[in-house]
């Protein structure tokens, strides 16, 4: 499993940079909604339409799907400094997965017509909005290859890997279902590693 690849305008500094130095940026996202969500809440279910994004300043969201007979699967997880959505911003579509607050969560809502509107007004950071789209392009097809390639436990190690700062954080039965196993297989795993009495259990 690669390194999931981090945009510049993910990175909390970057981002500052940016809206520090455009005046007129600034001035728009400090009047950007910013909403709360409780564990369990759902920024967006799917099969709503697309019109917004969100940028996390706190807490910890996951995307699933859910599947006709009621089982959720998990897409990936999202923590502070990432962006949010259930398409590619502008362009609106109807999400094809839900998006839940595992903690209690604060973000920043940034709406496609606005988003559209920055396109027009400030030039200048449309190459950092190119960069971002890519990125998630590209780690989504990553984690597509390594769904296709890997390992049950060769999964698992590589999210220790790239994501160690969400064990402590995510239940156990979360991580099994986004390595598209079963608990007890997760279980298994973890006891041949050494892991069994490690991470959140529930």
């Amino acid at each position: 499993m690669a390194t999931a690849l981090n945009c510049a305008l993910c990175q909390p500094p970057e981002l500052e940079r940016l809206i520090r130095a455009e005046p007129a940026v600034a001035a728009q996202w400090h009047t950007l909604p910013r909403k709360h969500f409780a564990p369990g809440e759902c920024l967006q279910a799917a099969g709503q339409p697309c019109t917004r994004s969100w940028l996390i300043e706190q807490g910890l969201v996951r995307c699933f799907y859910l599947a006709e007979q009621g089982t959720e699967r998990n897409r990936s997880f999202h923590t502070e400094g990432a962006w949010v959505g259930g398409s590619m911003p502008p362009l609106a579509s109807l999400s094809p997965y839900s998006i839940e607050a595992l903690e209690p969560t604060m973000v920043v809502e940034l709406s496609y017509a606005t988003l559209q509107a920055w396109h027009q007004q400030f030039p200048q950071i449309q190459p950092l909005l190119n960069e971002a789209m890519g990125c998630l392009f590209a780690n989504q097809s990553q984690r597509e290859a390594d769904l296709l390639s890997l390992s049950a436990q060769a999964r698992y190690e590589a999210f220790l890997a790239d994501q160690s700062a969400l064990v402590e954080r995510l239940p156990i039965h979360h991580v099994a279902s986004y390595l598209g196993i079963s608990n007890v297989s997760l279980s298994r795993i973890r006891a041949r590693l050494g892991l069994a009495n490690q991470g959140r259990s529930a």
